[in-house]
């Protein structure tokens, strides 16, 4: 402990050091100090402190400007205050408390914030808050674009299977913003074809009034409305590159029979034709076969909500 104190002092005054930093310890010699204390406190299984000399091991790399071993270092002290927080639970110790919970998730979420954006490390890293922290805001800036999308649909289709439409949407309309404030959209073709035909879906599914559509939603079915009562052919992913603009309207995604198909659906929506609309419905499931399985259970709610009225 007090060549762990001794360490702490140097590493102080390295940093009151300012512009004077030759009178300043040096680096090298405080950060070889706390990687070997930080080993003898894990072999003698004291491991919040092992978990604090990974920390200022941390602080070191920072001084370096070496951003993923820091990050290394922070994950090995989240790691080092998670063991001490389940080894007091399993003693049930009356004295246990959340100092080490906490500790290990400021060091998880320090770990984050340094580690490459997008890359494998930071996702195990996420992988493994998640597992501490169930609550985690999963479209928080820790987590990689790609993380952020995957979680987002996660969540929409879990609102889906407990019906809860209007938070699924809500999700949906999130993916497609997060997607197109990063100019990503040829990333995630796919996905947002499938985005696209779900937002649709659960418009017609809410059925809510124009003042409770967002511009992006009336834009939509103004898209799909207009294609079944002119029966243009509007541009399809495969069009000719226009700088990036066209794949940020509807349908820049979705093939044109698909298209088409969704067209009839939100006409009939719109002019209240529900008996053709619970056909139409039935038919879109039945001639589309690469329809994801949120589709396919949205397509059966609203089928059968409709069956049991017309």
């Amino acid at each position: 402990l007090e060549q762990y104190l001794r360490a702490s002092s140097k590493i102080k005054k390295f940093e009151r050091a300012g512009f004077f930093k030759r009178f300043a310890p040096s680096v090298g010699d405080v950060q070889a100090d706390f990687q070997r204390l930080a080993y003898s406190f894990e072999e003698a299984g004291i491991l919040q402190y092992a978990a604090m000399c990974h920390i200022g091991y941390a602080k070191c790399e920072s001084y370096g400007g070496a951003p993923q071993r820091e990050s290394e270092a922070y994950l090995r002290a989240a790691r080092s205050f998670l063991r001490a927080h389940n080894e007091t639970g399993r003693l049930h110790l009356r004295t246990r408390h959340s100092g080490f919970r906490e500790g290990a998730l400021h060091c998880y979420h320090r770990a984050a914030e340094r580690a490459v954006d997008g890359c494998v490390f930071k996702a195990a890293i996420l992988r493994e808050l998640k597992q501490l922290q169930r609550q985690l805001d999963s479209t928080s800036s820790f987590a990689s674009p790609t993380h952020q999308i995957h979680d987002l649909e996660t969540s929409a289709e879990a609102c889906g299977q407990r019906g809860d439409y209007r938070s699924a949407l809500q999700h949906y309309d999130d993916i497609v913003d997060n997607v197109y404030e990063r100019r990503g959209a040829r990333m995630y073709g796919e996905l947002l074809r499938r985005v696209e035909v779900l937002r649709l879906l659960l418009l017609v599914h809410l059925n809510l009034p124009p003042a409770r559509q967002s511009p992006a939603h009336i834009k939509l079915i103004e898209h799909y409305y207009n294609l079944a009562q002119f029966e243009s052919c509007f541009a399809t992913a495969d069009a000719p590159d226009d700088g990036g603009a066209s794949v940020e309207r509807p349908g820049a995604f979705v093939p044109s029979q698909q298209q088409y198909a969704l067209a009839e659906i939100a006409c009939a929506w719109v002019e209240r034709k529900m008996c053709d609309l619970k056909h139409l419905l039935r038919d879109f499931a039945t001639e589309f076969g690469a329809l994801s399985e949120a589709e396919r259970q949205l397509l059966r709610v609203m089928h059968a909500d409709l069956a049991r009225s017309y």
